[in-house]
């Protein structure tokens, strides 16, 4: 009892302390925590949002050795699209356009991507932009001079359809109005989308009206990723083309965000960081509370505490203190 009423009477008096120690402990613990799970819902995020835009294999511009970056997208031929839709297994080929090396600025010259996370893409409007996106405003680009823009981009910059935006491309600026806007259907990892009728799309972002970015192709049931890549390869050649497989696909991409991995290290460095000095406050109290109570220790054993006890009773009156 003379334990018990000793522990009450330190708790008591020492509640700053508990309320500090207990705090590092939980500030600490949170930190790792919530750095865990920001990075793993992050890096889900693209996964999902990869899988959901990537074709079962996709054809694209073949890797050149000592190939220089003009600032011009890499293309292959539009027709290329009907040479392999005819192939074997293939049940629908089409081509795409997509670059992220564009910028859109809205009618005051502002960045419209500026607060977005991720980079601004500009592409056509077609079937493969529609596995994750759709028309919810508006309606689709008709013309040379209409767009369509995301909706978290739209809601971020307070765009409607109407509103007049410059699109910089390595073939040139242009104008065009916003004619809808598309809400992705699968989580967005912060990109701003500007998305053009297919035909404009070819001539104002690549500079070609005879060329695409890539072919997307999808497979006729029973035919795997792997045996299309192969029946792709040898209708066009093994060199030709870059052919790849989805999951082929989806690797790249999550390679080419692999800044999430050096972002959780050092997060998780800020981490350790707090936990090692609410170590440090915890156990730099204990060795005070020792070195201050040293004459209560030693009446509790006068009065007939075990040393099992009097070590109880000071691990627990270091912890509420």
């Amino acid at each position: 009892m003379t334990v018990l009423k000793t522990s009450l009477r330190n708790f008591l008096a020492h509640k700053g302390r508990m309320a500090l120690s207990g705090t590092a402990v939980v500030l600490s613990v949170a930190f790792v925590c919530g750095t865990l799970v920001f990075s793993d819902t992050l890096g889900a995020t693209f996964d999902r949002f990869f899988a959901s835009t990537t074709a079962d294999v996709t054809v694209g511009p073949a890797e050149e050795e000592h190939a220089q970056d003009t600032g011009h997208a890499r293309t292959v031929p539009a027709a290329l699209a009907e040479q392999v839709g005819g192939i074997d297994g293939v049940a629908a080929a089409e081509g795409v356009v997509s670059t992220t090396e564009v910028t859109v600025v809205d009618a005051d010259g502002e960045d419209v991507a500026e607060d977005s996370a991720g980079p601004t893409q500009a592409g056509d409007w077609g079937p493969a932009a529609l596995r994750s996106m759709e028309l919810t405003d508006g309606r689709a680009p008709e013309g040379p001079r209409e767009a369509l823009l995301d909706a978290d981009t739209a809601e971020r910059g307070g765009l409607a359809v109407g509103d007049a935006l410059r699109v910089v491309a390595a073939p040139g600026s242009f104008d065009v109005t916003v004619s809808g806007i598309a809400t992705f259907t699968t989580p967005n990892p912060g990109m701003s989308m500007v998305l053009l009728a297919p035909g404009p799309a070819r001539e104002l972002l690549l500079g070609a009206a005879d060329a695409v970015s890539e072919v997307q192709v999808t497979a006729a049931d029973g035919v795997s990723d792997g045996e299309l890549k192969r029946r792709v390869q040898e209708a066009l050649g093994a060199d030709a083309f870059d052919v790849r497989t989805a999951a082929e696909v989806e690797s790249d991409l999550t390679d080419e965000v692999g800044f999430l991995e050096y972002v959780r290290y050092g997060m998780l460095g800020f981490a350790a960081l707090s936990l090692l000095v609410g170590v440090f406050l915890i156990v730099n109290t204990f060795s005070m509370l020792v070195a201050q109570r040293t004459r209560e220790i030693g009446l509790l054993r006068a009065l007939g505490s075990s040393r099992r006890q009097i070590n109880r009773w000071a691990w627990r009156s270091s912890c509420r203190s």
